[in-house]
């Protein structure tokens, strides 16, 4: 059932997309496929990187389909990206073919050929998808470098395979009937699970345009279309909490919360919105392969820790383990960096063997990925997610966690949402800055109340507010721009 690649079904009677308030059925969606494969096979290309720009359009999803169908490369390319890091991508992965639907880019340096999809044959005979081996690469996503320089996070087909075989044990009982929310920029890895689970259980998925303020569109198709399976960030749903009241998605069979830390409180009440849905949190970088470690919550007293609830346990083919500084395993209880081994994790990133010496290492003789994020294991065997390695700040000779910092505000601002930013004095000594989103209308009232709550040095040397947290194209509360805006800018 979970083979990949796959052909999309040719059921001429099956919704397979909606965008923009306009269904296609899967026979439309299967000969655009036919259609773009053919293309592709005519002109020889077999694992190479083809780029896609990334447009909310039919042609785009069947064009993904097809790339992989052919046993080549996908590289989708945000078409409102900067000129420059679209170069970069281009130049990076190496692209010679470039596919759009829609948005066109104009890159400084064209790849050799580039194809307009609207203007391809109408009606094309179906092809065989070929069956690429697990090490070659299905697709690449950019993530930002610490150099400036996205990084090129090459994925392969036995990485995807390897995500789902564990499919099945997740227990979804979703069928054709089902519809599904892909609310995510594609060129973010959650775009990728959006993309495959309906399309492999023969259900419709539904898209939401760029040109909308993402969180209302998202709670406008949840409840007129009655969707029953969404992958959310919670910073999205945050922004829906003043509509709480109203919202009730009685069909919400499945919603799964991903893409950063899942506040505790939040997914209280946003489970009372959806009464009958299985609720999943869903952890893992781009570098195991979409999510690699997953807990379905219980009705009621979700575990959680500094009011992040618990990330749960390893899918099938992932061994977890958790280190300290000095690379040796911690004993149960404690906390330290997860570190990641098994068939979702990627062999090293694209042509950046530095990069790799610094995200990976050997660990009882097997390769292990460097997540970046301090967890901990409990004696259920649950793990739980404290916060980035790179979000820790040493006070006085103390390692803090922003995000314990963060959850200590927002618990004494009735969960007010708060980014906790680590600056250096005049002095050059380290401090810590709580933006608070909204207004703080009595600061000392908080300081007071903090100090009963954690020591003194975890208490912010100053507090800033904005009116509203800027969310990135994924839904996420976007930490470089309020970094960039409360110190770079400040300075």
């Amino acid at each position: 059932m979970f083979d990949f690649p796959f052909i999309p079904s040719s059921d001429r009677e099956a919704d397979a997309l909606c965008i923009e308030d306009k269904f296609y059925h899967y026979d439309f969606l299967n000969n655009r496929f036919s259609c773009i494969a053919q293309e592709i096979k005519k002109r020889n290309l077999r694992g190479q990187a083809i780029g896609l720009v990334a447009s909310d359009h039919y042609d785009t999803y069947a064009a993904i389909l097809a790339i992989w169908a052919t046993g080549n490369t996908y590289v989708p390319i945000n078409p409102y990206l900067p000129s420059d890091r679209i170069d970069s991508i281009i130049s990076q992965a190496g692209i010679k073919l470039l596919m759009y639907s829609i948005d066109e880019v104009k890159p400084s340096v064209m790849p050799s050929e580039v194809l307009k999809l609207s203007t391809m044959n109408t009606v094309c005979e179906s092809v065989q998808a070929v069956s690429p081996k697990d090490d070659e690469i299905a697709y690449i996503l950019f993530t930002s470098g610490s150099t400036g320089t996205p990084k090129g996070v090459p994925v392969s087909y036995g990485n995807v395979r390897s995500f789902l075989r564990n499919l099945p044990e997740m227990d979804y009982d979703l069928s054709s009937h089902d519809r599904f929310l892909q609310m995510f920029d594609l060129s973010f890895d959650l775009s990728i699970v959006s993309i495959l689970t309906p399309f492999l259980f023969k259900g419709c998925l539904f898209t939401v345009p760029n040109n909308n303020i993402k969180y209302t569109e998202i709670y406008r198709l949840l409840e007129e279309y009655e969707i029953n399976f969404a992958i959310l960030v919670p910073s999205v749903v945050a922004y829906l909490k003043p509509y709480f009241e109203d919202i009730d998605l009685p069909h919400m069979r499945y919603m799964c919360l991903s893409g950063e830390a899942v506040p505790y409180d939040l997914t209280v009440e946003w489970k009372k919105c959806c009464p009958n849905a299985v609720f999943q949190n869903l952890y893992g970088p781009s570098e195991a392969t979409i999510y690699c470690v997953t807990y379905t919550m219980p009705r009621e007293n979700i575990p959680s820790a500094n009011g992040i609830v618990c990330i749960g346990r390893a899918t099938k083919e992932i061994d977890c383990v958790i280190i300290n500084e000095n690379n040796k395993e911690v004993k149960q209880g404690e906390k330290g960096e997860l570190i990641l081994h098994g068939k979702q994790v990627i062999q090293g990133y694209l042509n950046n063997p530095e990069k790799d010496k610094e995200a990976f290492l050997e660990f009882n003789g097997k390769r292990y990925y460097r997540s970046g994020d301090i967890c901990y294991q409990d004696e259920n065997g649950l793990y739980f997610y404290l916060g980035r390695k790179d979000y820790q700040v040493k006070i006085q000779g103390f390692r803090i966690e922003l995000s314990e910092v963060e959850h200590h505000i927002s618990t004494s601002l009735n969960k007010r949402r708060v980014v906790a930013l680590a600056d250096l004095d005049k002095t050059g000594n380290a401090r810590i800055i709580g933006v608070i989103e909204g207004d703080l209308e009595d600061k000392n009232a908080l300081i007071a109340d903090l100090k009963k709550k954690m020591p003194f040095y975890m208490i912010p040397a100053e507090f800033r507010t904005m009116s509203a947290f800027p969310l990135n194209n994924n839904g996420k509360i976007d930490r470089k721009t309020i970094t960039k805006i409360q110190l770079e800018n400040a300075e």
